[in-house]
């Protein structure tokens, strides 16, 4: 380390002031070099090439860079910069937070609706499902109902026909013993058809039974209204 003393100006000759600054030492801000060339001689070490100095000069004489840095202005433009960027940089985030809470918040709210709406059509279609399987087991049971009755309404027509023969028989019309009547649907109309208004049967009072299980006996022809339940016979085909 490089130790001198001297009193020193920076660029110009000895103690000439420098341009814009007073010679009037009093004129001079604390803590500027001016100032310093009034007061006794320091020891300093330059900030720049660290040699060490006795003087009264504000600047080294090695190198002629001012012991005091005029920085501050710059220092506290560089600290607003930083703050103003640090503001940008947390309204930007904010922003950004902002947006994205929104946007999350209105996909949360159709994924919601969208849910919703596919709830209630499941519903609707497990309603509707309910009801159709509902209406065909009605429908089911109101035909099997209408079968049993009609089956009902050919067992009166074959008793019917049975006590007919049997006064026949009393008449003398027949001959007998007649053991029973049955009847059979012919050209459609039968009670498993639904759709038929009518029926039209053919029909046999039995007076006699065969060895092999055939019969035979005496031949009616009658015909059947579904809807009022009603009937009529005759003798012959």
């Amino acid at each position: 380390m490089t130790t001198s003393a001297t009193n020193n100006s920076p660029q110009g000759g000895p103690g000439e002031p420098e341009e814009g600054v007073s010679g009037n030492n009093n004129s001079f801000p604390a803590g500027s070099p001016e100032l310093a060339d009034s007061l006794e001689p320091q020891t300093r070490v330059c900030r720049k090439c660290s040699v060490q100095s006795l003087t009264v000069g504000g600047y080294c004489p090695s190198c002629g860079t001012p012991y005091v840095a005029r920085r501050r202005f710059a220092n506290v433009n560089k600290r607003l910069v930083a703050i103003a960027t640090a503001v940008l940089i947390i309204v930007v985030a904010g922003i950004a937070i902002s947006l994205n809470v929104q946007h999350t918040n209105q996909v949360n709210a159709e994924n919601a609706a969208a849910a919703s709406a596919a709830e209630a059509e499941d519903k609707r279609q497990a309603e509707a499902t309910r009801a159709s399987q509902a209406a065909a087991a009605a429908k089911q049971a109101a035909d099997a109902t209408k079968r049993a009755q009609r089956k009902l309404i050919v067992t009166s027509l074959e008793d019917s026909i049975l006590k007919d023969a049997e006064s026949r028989v009393g008449k003398g019309v027949l001959e007998g013993p007649i053991t029973r009547a049955s009847c059979t649907p012919i050209g459609g109309g039968s009670s498993d058809d639904l759709t038929a208004i009518t029926g039209t049967f053919q029909c046999i009072a039995v007076n006699k039974t065969e060895a092999d299980g055939s019969s035979s006996g005496y031949r009616f022809s009658a015909t059947v209204n579904w809807n009022d339940a009603s009937y009529s016979w005759h003798l012959g085909s």
